[in-house]
């Protein structure tokens, strides 16, 4: 600001030198002979304009100066921070990893290289396990991850929201029982990860890609994974209660024993999904596609199928009983059996064996 002020007023009085003796003198007397005065004049307006141009000619090699200072404060606390991430000491690891999320708060433009830094250290300290050796099974309990591990997830889903920076990349990491409730990953790339009874509630996933993911047992009630990619992913048991998968593809996906329950399905993708014994109740799947899902079992109490997709639906033992939105038509490409109970209002397509007495 200090600089455009400067050089404005340099540029004014270089215009003044030459604009302003010959006005003042020729209101005094335009007969007289001012040349002597006004060259004087014209003499210490240009020493006033050298000076400030001077003012200004500082004024941007002070801020040029800060500048580079600052990038190079930058430069330096990012490479100690880095060599920090491969120190034996895990008091150290976390240093390294607080800082860089100090430096991505601070420097917007080196947030992508921090993301991509951190998303690094994930993937490398959370490989996959090699299979256990043939045996007895021992039982295993609950698992944590290794807490700077669990501190870079953390940084990555807090940091902030800029344009053009992804949020992370954690294909194939093995983050079991990580903890990322309430977090933002939204566009992450989480292709094959193994979030296995991780605790995922309220975390934002919108347009993420969860190719082939393990969310087996995950909690992610209340989490938000509109027009996510799951095609192929391995949702067995979760808990997603209240969950958004609205416009979510979840193609060939597995969500057997599923608790969905208030979830928002409206126009996602479930071809050739299994929902064996998933429970819908009250669940919204207005517009979906659920062409060759395996329903068995499963429960639609209060489900809306309002414009649902269900041609070649296997629903054997599924209870439609407080259904909303279906029409007869849906039904009659769906597959039932004896043990699939519909409304009293609707007749059993007949191409389905009679209801069990």
């Amino acid at each position: 600001m200090a600089i455009c002020v400067a050089g404005t007023f340099a540029a004014a009085t270089v215009v003044a030198v030459f604009l302003l003796p010959p006005v003042v003198y020729r209101s005094v007397d335009p007969t007289a002979d001012h040349s002597d005065a006004r060259a004087a004049l014209q003499s210490g307006l240009l020493t006033a304009a050298a000076a400030l141009v001077a003012v200004v000619g500082g004024l941007v090699a002070l801020a040029e100066t800060r500048r580079s200072n600052a990038n190079t404060h930058v430069r330096e606390l990012y490479t100690r921070a880095v060599d920090q991430l491969g120190s034996e000491n895990i008091t150290v690891r976390l240093g390294g990893i607080y800082a860089l999320e100090r430096i991505a708060k601070d420097s917007p433009d080196d947030q992508r290289t921090v993301v991509e830094v951190v998303s690094a250290f994930v993937r490398e300290k959370a490989r996959p396990s090699a299979p256990a050796p043939a045996g007895p099974a021992t039982p295993a309990g609950p698992r944590r991850l290794e807490p700077d591990v669990q501190a870079a997830l953390t940084i990555l889903g807090r940091l902030p929201l800029r344009r053009g920076v992804h949020r992370a990349d954690l294909t194939d990491a093995d983050l079991t029982g990580a903890e990322l409730s309430s977090a933002n990953l939204a566009e992450a790339r989480l292709h094959r990860t193994n979030l296995t009874g991780a605790q995922l509630n309220n975390l934002i996933l919108t347009g993420s890609a969860l190719l082939g993911a393990n969310l087996t047992g995950a909690r992610l009630a209340g989490a938000d994974l509109t027009n996510a990619l799951l095609v192929e992913a391995n949702l067995t048991g979760a808990r997603l209660d209240g969950a958004d998968l609205t416009g979510a593809v979840l193609v060939e996906a597995n969500l057997s024993r599923a608790r969905l329950d208030g979830a928002s399905l409206k126009r996602a993708v479930l071809f050739d999904a299994d929902l064996t014994r998933a429970s819908l109740f009250d669940a919204n799947l207005t517009d979906a596609t659920l062409n060759l899902a395996n329903l068995t079992d499963a429960r639609l109490n209060r489900t809306d199928l309002t414009g649902a997709s269900l041609d070649a639906t296997e629903l054997g033992g599924a209870d439609l009983v407080d259904a909303r939105g279906l029409v007869p038509g849906q039904l009659d490409v769906a597959s039932g059996n004896a043990r699939t109970r519909l409304s009293t209002d609707f007749q059993r397509p007949a191409s389905w064996p009679p209801a069990a007495s």
